[in-house]
């Protein structure tokens, strides 16, 4: 596989062990939102590791590109990247996959646990930058605690901005009890946010494996979704 030098351009915690990097492969770069690409990592005893990582940034012009890396304990590659200075440098695979946004023909409910939210922003990003496309469109984030709200913030603004056509519903597995919000896992609240779109919508869901099957039982199982409306990708 051939592989391109990519820079540290910026950094930035998005929670107490989720960095975000932005990587910078050169104006010739190009992704279609919701693919990865895979980093070659080097470590401090002078060997390397091969990780891979969604990007989480709707395609641009410019070749930059965001990635969300989760601090894995013990784990060399994710200790080293957010460890990177900015200025640093890597390498790094084209872009790859085919966990990709389809053309909007109908609503859309995104589904992602933790990280597996890293492609729906992109996705997302993508799909509302597109002024003349009005399908609604749903994130449901499943995470811990409010502490694990990647992009928490984000995805509010955005909500209040393009009202009526973006939600944004997080639900809580480990809530304190000041969350006013939803509790629990994502397949709890799967059904009924399919119900709210009008029943008929494409569903894209990117986790664990565990709830990316659980998921898919709710949707093809139980609601009776074509196979060809459910898009999926696991992280393990």
């Amino acid at each position: 596989m051939s592989l391109r030098t990519v820079n540290v351009v910026a950094a930035r915690a998005l929670t107490h062990n989720v960095r975000e990097l932005t990587l910078d492969a050169g104006a010739d770069f190009r992704f279609v939102a919701g693919q990865w690409v895979s980093l070659r990592i080097a470590l401090d005893n002078g060997e390397f590791v091969s990780r891979s990582y969604s990007i989480a940034s709707a395609p641009r012009g410019d070749g930059r590109f965001e990635i969300a890396v989760t601090r894995v304990e013990g784990g060399p590659g994710s200790t080293a990247l957010h460890a990177l200075d900015v200025g640093a440098t890597l390498e790094a695979s084209h872009a790859q996959g085919f966990f990709t946004l389809e053309p909007l023909a109908r609503p859309a409910l995104f589904i992602g646990t933790g990280t597996g939210v890293a492609p729906l922003r992109s996705m997302l990003r993508a799909a509302l930058a597109d002024r003349e496309a009005d399908a609604r469109l749903t994130l449901l984030l499943g995470v811990r605690s409010e502490l694990d709200l990647l992009y928490g913030d984000e995805f509010s603004a955005l909500a209040r901005e393009f009202a009526g056509r973006f939600r944004f519903v997080p639900t809580l597995s480990r809530a304190s009890d000041a969350w006013s919000g939803r509790r629990g896992y994502v397949q709890t609240h799967a059904r009924e946010l399919v119900g709210e779109l009008g029943g008929d919508v494409d569903a894209y869901i990117c986790g664990l494996q565990r709830m990316v099957k659980e998921v898919r039982a709710v949707l093809k199982g139980e609601l009776g979704f074509a196979r060809e409306r459910i898009h999926s990708e696991r992280f393990d």
